[in-house]
């Protein structure tokens, strides 16, 4: 394999080694968080004084919501005032939440964890975008780049498994809150690293004049925390009181307020106009139910396994780990199927996978050997994942105009994030029913899994009828737009390093995947 020649940024290639090293940790650390907290779930739960079940989901699902939704505007603020600053915010960030969120065994509040566990889910969200935007702007394009975009991307399920096996090593044999704190010193750490790291050339903005209706967009994000946080909330205060209902109506009316402040602002974190593209609503749609099914998968298959069949955190850990293994394969085998098949199939046969994925745990009983459908599932997930986001890219790429593809990947990003929060209140929403019911804990689980199948294929059938495109847009037509909407100038980094028809003009998506994914 030939590389380019390293960039002059670099001093040495200790130097870059230690560079990259940095900026993935931010992917890293992000999957960390969400792991050390998911697995030993059960033992943090009744110390910070969560005694309902029906609680536990919010633990998570607060996390990913602020992490995909403040994206879209962290991005932003990168190109306004540097990627590099915004780096080392978002490290900072990540460190202080983090350390509060293992004082919460000290307060012992469950709602102190839940806003706790959501402003720690802004230092990822200001992480991602600018530590992609950064390799962005430090890499011209070639193997180099792609090579370091595909490195940073394989630390996706090796930061999960990282995450969980720490976490559950203190809760099970220690104290849990030092898996946050000792979080908490890494990532000042990595700030601190980060300021003298980062060459100074990559420090300024790259959009500095650049205006965005920040006010409009936190109005929006708003109404959708409301929104996502009483479908979370519902099974467990109640959906038979008032004043849910009067939260979901206020939720609504704010986003509608968002969307009028969209379509009066000149520089709009999301453009209107995106969402009369052929096949980008069906997109979104169908990544939306897709993803908030392996929401569903990731929560329910480690209750089915700690509750049902007694495993510890540590044990769950190791029977999740084929992940990591499974998911380099996927990587390498999906490639394959770029040139071969259309997007719309590729990402209908995601569906399939987190459909598929989600069956299997939901049919499990609970004396059956871990090789017969657990193992099997996490042989799977990884290739639901690297499929629906690569294929979903694709269509993108094929359908928006060029100087809105890095607006449109970003919006698919958000959706993932928010859309596994949503589905994590859908489907507590069916367990804590069917517990009142008086059905036992694994019917209830069973519950919230068919509700991940029911999403999943209705993802399918989102998929097969409305994500299907034209063939890539002619060469000419791409040129016009280039000269009309001048890329360089006005497409800001956060955005550009998204657009996957620069990965598609060097002939690299079938070499390094991982790129479309990220």
């Amino acid at each position: 394999m030939h590389f380019d020649e390293r960039p002059s940024y670099f001093h040495n290639f200790a130097h870059e080694i230690l560079y990259v090293s940095v900026i993935s940790c931010a992917q890293l650390l992000t999957q960390a968080a969400l792991g050390n907290v998911l697995v030993p779930l059960h033992i943090i739960g009744p110390s910070i004084g969560i005694e309902d079940p029906a609680k536990l989901p919010w633990t998570l699902a607060a996390y990913s919501l602020t992490v995909g939704i403040f994206i879209l505007v962290t991005g932003r603020l990168g190109d306004i005032f540097g990627h590099r600053l915004l780096l080392i915010i978002g490290f900072m960030i990540f460190s202080i939440f983090s350390l509060l969120v293992g004082m919460s065994v000290y307060v012992k509040n469950d709602i102190y964890f839940d806003v706790m566990r959501a402003c720690q889910g802004i230092g990822p969200a200001t992480l991602l975008p600018n530590a992609i935007a950064l390799l962005a702007r430090t890499y011209p394009t070639g193997m180099r780049k792609s090579f370091v975009f595909s490195m940073f991307g394989a630390t996706a399920p090796t930061g999960f498994i990282l995450g969980a096996l720490f976490g559950s090593i203190f809760a099970q044999l220690s104290w849990w809150p030092w898996a946050q704190w000792i979080l908490a010193i890494f990532c000042t750490f990595l700030a601190i690293l980060a300021y003298f790291i980062i060459p100074q050339e990559l420090s300024s903005a790259v959009h500095p004049t650049g205006k965005t209706d920040i006010l409009g967009t936190i109005i929006g994000l708003l109404g959708l925390v409301i929104f996502i946080y009483c479908w979370n909330e519902g099974p467990v205060i109640g959906w038979d009181k008032p004043y849910v209902y009067i939260l979901l109506i206020v939720s609504i009316l704010i986003i509608c307020l968002f969307i009028i402040v969209e379509m009066k602002t000149k520089e709009p974190i999301m453009p209107l106009s995106i969402w009369s593209v052929k096949g980008f609503p069906g997109v979104l749609t169908s990544m939306a139910l897709g993803w908030s099914s392996f929401g569903i998968f990731v929560y329910y298959i480690v209750q089915f396994l700690q509750v049902i069949r007694g495993a510890s955190p540590l044990l769950t850990t190791a029977m999740m780990s084929p992940v990591i293994i499974s998911g380099l394969v996927a990587t390498i085998s999906v490639s394959q199927l770029y040139d071969r098949l259309p997007a719309h199939f590729l990402l209908m046969g995601a569906m399939i996978f987190f459909c598929l994925i989600n069956t299997l745990i939901a049919t499990a009983s609970a004396d059956q050997t871990y090789w017969a459908q657990i193992f099997i599932s996490t042989l799977i997930a990884p290739f639901a994942m690297d499929v629906s986001f690569p294929s979903a890219s694709l269509i993108v790429s094929n359908t928006m105009p060029i100087n809105q593809q890095g607006v449109a990947a970003s919006m698919v990003n958000t959706v993932i994030n928010w859309s596994i929060s949503l589905g994590l209140g859908i489907a507590g929403t069916v367990e804590s029913q069917l517990l009142k019911q008086g059905k036992t804990v694994l019917e209830g689980y069973r519950g919230g899994l068919y509700v991940g199948i029911g999403l999943s294929g209705a993802g399918v059938i989102v998929a097969l009828l409305f994500c299907r495109v034209s063939s890539l847009p002619s060469t000419s037509t791409k040129q016009k737009e280039r000269s009309d909407f001048g890329v360089v100038s006005v497409t800001a980094a956060s955005d550009t390093i998204i657009n996957t028809n620069m990965i598609q003009s060097e002939g690299l998506e079938g070499k390094f995947p991982i790129i479309c994914r990220f």
